[in-house]
Formats: structure tokens, C-alpha cells, sequence
């Protein structure tokens, strides 16, 4: 394996779509490390793979970030990468993905070229569907039946058999008495869905130009997100206050989006570069949520099996972090511990950064429902030290956009806001837990933080920016996540 200043670097596991694996390419991986007399190996998972530059470019990141934090002391220290099927959209301030500098008439296109290629890399079962919509997103032809295309589009590009294995994946709660299957955004009338993304959009951008898209304070001036009117009582007691507010309202009303697409007259004075707007939003969000179920996939049938054989007959211990759609991975493979057949392995530590995933994927009861609980419940105790969560308010793609696309057909949130019901982990941390109040990130070096199950740590003074559409949820390469990577370490 390719040797790296720094930390010993040992490539990457490789995943399928469907989980699949070379046995003898992750008997490699193991030999390497054994024989590197790794005593700490960080598996990092991320979801930017548009191809072989980008996901070099984002591990030698997390590397450099890692080989900073343990400045100089990296002899008996490892990363492994884990290379499976995703993309993120070029516009999406990934560092070191971008659009290719535009020529003449491509500058007008909205999916580009490049952006095309890494859809159909990654999603190549879905060329007729992903065909159609490029063509309309570029096009943008200005009458309402395109809308009517664009959802059946977006119905096919999602679609699964019922027997596919990547069905049961979609949700990240289980056992409710209305079971959660299909996304909202996918069967409400789409100009709608269309309107309220871009409407999202537009809140999120006069916020941030108000000055909104500063770091909350708790009410006793100490740095911190502000306690709000969401959750229960006894929540309040145990999980710490809420977070601030979100960056649109949209998200802090109670019930689902009700309202079909406009009729009559006002069919007629339709803005349609507000609902093309919008659409392009919602393309990406459906293409996060294909995503989502995939990297739940491949993290319980694919990732979770193979974390043993790395630990095996060694003294390595397991650093598992997981960013975005890779944490959701990485959650998953907590699942995929117990069912890989192997004798049991325990994490030496699990950290979700920015975690695209329910907030309520760890928790033993849903506080708004009767019934149910988290698809992760009871997977802490695979960890051996506490599940590191950082959160920021200031993620924009987690804190508004991911509601709005995590909400299920057949469901409700009368009781309680969007934001709340289907609020995402990397926003306002691990929710229905037992657990002490977040912590901030300038804080993490106190010990008794670390004597928790579960520690939500407050990273909205480093993950922040003002990018569209996705806020901070990239910006994680600070110095003071890595030093929280290490922290966690050596425990």
C-alpha cells in the first residue's frame, strides 16, 4: 500500500451499489495493516466519489486534517478510505470539486457536462430518467405540463422494487404504526415541492444577508445554540436545549405540505424562474435520497461485515467517522457489526460529523409517535467510548432542505413541527437520548465530557458559510475537528 507524510495511508475498501465486495482486496487491506503495526486506524467515510480525483482529493483531506491534529505523533497511526458509489453536486463547495470553467453557451447549463457524467457514473441503471431531467433542468421550457414530466421523472430515477434489498433502507425509525416508506417530496404535486424549495432557498438567503447566519447564544450569554420552544419537557432535562431556530420558517410550522400547484388564473402568473429554481433543488435532493438508502445499504450488508476482519488477530483499534451521507454509512455499520457472523468487535470510537440522518436514529421511543424507534437504537454499546455528533445551526443543506425532503408520504407532523419531526442529526445533534447538554467544540478538552453514552458537540463557530445551498455542510476541515478526531482517539 502507497505510503503518505503523515499518517500510513492504506487506500480504500470498495463497495458496489448492492454491497459488494472483492474478498481478496479486503484480505489485502487487512494483511497491510497488520503488517504496518497500525495501533489506531481511522475509517473514514464520505459521500463525494464523482470519480477517482474527487475522492482522492477529499480522503487526502481528511488525512491532512488528521496528520495535523496528532502533529508528529502519526508512527503507529492509519487511515482507510471507503470508496463506494456517490456524488455531490459541483455547485456544492466540495474542496477541489468545481465545474470546469465554462465555454460559450455550456455556461447556461445547469446540470453541466461534468455534473451529467458523475450522475450517470454513479446512477447508471437510471439513464432514461436522468436524460430527461437534464434536458428539462437545462432547458427550463416555461409551461406547466414540463412539471408534470419532471415528477414523473423523478418517480422512475427512485423507484425500487419491493424486493430490493435496498427498499428497507429508506427510513431511519422503525416500527411506527404508519410505517415510513416513500418521501413526500415524490408524490406531492410537484410545482409545489418545486415552489417550496426555492421559496427555502430564498428564506435561507435573506437570513444570512439579515445576519441570521451568526453562531446562537444561550440565554445566558454563554456561546450555544438558544433554547427554543420545541420538544418535551423531560427532552429538555435530558438532551439539553434545543437549537436555534431554523434559517426558514418553512421548517418551524407544524403539518406536511397540503397545498397542490396553482389553478385558474393564477396557473397563468406562475413565476417559472422561481419553480425551475426550485426543481433543480428538488432534483438534488431526490438524488441525495437514492443516495441515502444505498449508503444504508452498503454500510450494514457491506462496510459493518468487513470492520472485524481488520481488527483480526490485532491490537488495532477502530476509529469510524462518517460525514454527511458517509455518517449515515457509518451508522449503519453498527448493524452490520452484529450480523457479520464474525466474533463481536467494539469500536474504539464512532464519530459522525455533520450526519445526514434522523435525529432520532439512536433513540429508544419517537417523542411525537405512540410507538417506534430509531434504526441505530441500542448500537452505542458497540462503541467503546461515547458517539461523538457534531451539529451546526448554520448547516443549511441539514437544517432546512433536508426536512423538507426527509418528510414521508402517509405521515404527519400536526403535533409537531418539520424541523423536529424529520430534523436531521447533523443540525441539532442526537435527539430522544439520554445524554448531557451539548458541548462546544472549544470545550471538548474537558474530561467529563468524555463519560457520556452519547456527546452532541456544537461546531456552529467553525461549520458555517454563507454557500448556497449547502451552508457550512462541507466545511469541516478545521482544525478543531481534527482535534476532536484525535481526542477521541485517545480515550
Amino acid at each position: 500500500m502507497p505510503q503518505s507524510t503523515g499518517f500510513q495511508d492504506f487506500g480504500a475498501l470498495r463497495f458496489g451499489d448492492r454491497a459488494q465486495f472483492e474478498p481478496a482486496h479486503v484480505q489485502e487491506v487487512c494483511a497491510a495493516v497488520r503488517a504496518g503495526g497500525v495501533r489506531d486506524l481511522y475509517v473514514v467515510v464520505h459521500g463525494a466519489h464523482n470519480d477517482a480525483a474527487t475522492t482522492a482529493g477529499v480522503d487526502g483531506a481528511f488525512r491532512d486534517l488528521l496528520t495535523e491534529a496528532w502533529d508528529g505523533a502519526t508512527q503507529d497511526k492509519g487511515m482507510l478510505g471507503v470508496d463506494w458509489p456517490s456524488l455531490c453536486f459541483r455547485d456544492e463547495g466540495v474542496p477541489g470539486l468545481a465545474e470546469p470553467a465554462a465555454e460559450g453557451e455550456a455556461d447556461k447549463a445547469w446540470i453541466t457536462p461534468a455534473t451529467a457524467e458523475d450522475l450517470r457514473r454513479q446512477l447508471p441503471h437510471s439513464e432514461g430518467p436522468l436524460t430527461e431531467l437534464i434536458d428539462l433542468l437545462n432547458e427550463r421550457p416555461e409551461h406547466t405540463r414540463a412539471f408534470d414530466d419532471l415528477g414523473s421523472a423523478l418517480r422512475r430515477l427512485a423507484e425500487l422494487p419491493l424486493q430490493d434489498p435496498a427498499a428497507e433502507f429508506t427510513a431511519d425509525t422503525e416500527g411506527e404504526v404508519l410505517p415510513q416508506a416513500d418521501p413526500l417530496m415524490l408524490f406531492e404535486d410537484t410545482r409545489t415541492m418545486c415552489a417550496g424549495f426555492a421559496g427555502a432557498l430564498a428564506d435561507v438567503r435573506r437570513a444570512l444577508e439579515a445576519g441570521e447566519g451568526e453562531p446562537a447564544r444561550h440565554e445566558n450569554g454563554a456561546d450555544g445554540s438558544a433554547v427554543s420552544d420545541e420538544g418535551t419537557l423531560q427532552e429538555s432535562r435530558t438532551a439539553g436545549p434545543r437549537p436555534a431556530r431554523p434559517l426558514s420558517e418553512r421548517v418551524h410550522r407544524a403539518g406536511t405540505v397540503s397545498a397542490g400547484g396553482p389553478l385558474g388564473e393564477a396557473a397563468h402568473a406562475t413565476d417559472y424562474a422561481e419553480l425551475w429554481t426550485g426543481a433543480r433543488e428538488l432534483f438534488r435532493q431526490v438524488v441525495r435520497h437514492v443516495l441515502r438508502r444505498r449508503a444504508g445499504l452498503i454500510g450494514e450488508v457491506g462496510l459493518g461485515p468487513c470492520l472485524p476482519m481488520l481488527a483480526q488477530d490485532s491490537d488495532v483499534r477502530l476509529h469510524l467517522v462518517g460525514h454527511g451521507l458517509g455518517a449515515r454509512m457509518a451508522g449503519f455499520a453498527l448493524r452490520g457489526l452484529e450480523s457479520s457472523g464474525a466474533e463481536p468487535v467494539t469500536l474504539s470510537s464512532l464519530t459522525l460529523v455533520q450526519g445526514e440522518l434522523s435525529h432520532f436514529a439512536f433513540a429508544d421511543s419517537l417523542p411525537q409517535q405512540v410507538s417506534g424507534h430509531g434504526a441505530l437504537w441500542n448500537r452505542q454499546r458497540l462503541v467503546h467510548g461515547p458517539l461523538l455528533c457534531t451539529f451546526s445551526h448554520l448547516d443549511s443543506h441539514l437544517g432546512v432542505l433536508y426536512p423538507l425532503s426527509a418528510q414521508m408520504i402517509g405521515d404527519s407532523a400536526e403535533l409537531a413541527t418539520s424541523a423536529r419531526k424529520w430534523g436531521a442529526l447533523g443540525y441539532d445533534g442526537v435527539q430522544g437520548v439520554e445524554g448531557p447538554p451539548p458541548v462546544q467544540l472549544k470545550d471538548m478538552a474537558e474530561k467529563d465530557a468524555w463519560e457520556q453514552p452519547y456527546v452532541n458537540v456544537d461546531v456552529s463557530e467553525v461549520v458555517r458559510s454563507a454557500d448556497l445551498p449547502m451552508g457550512g455542510h462541507h466545511h469541516v476541515f478545521h482544525p478543531g475537528i481534527g482535534r476532536l478526531l484525535r481526542r477521541a482517539a485517545e480515550r
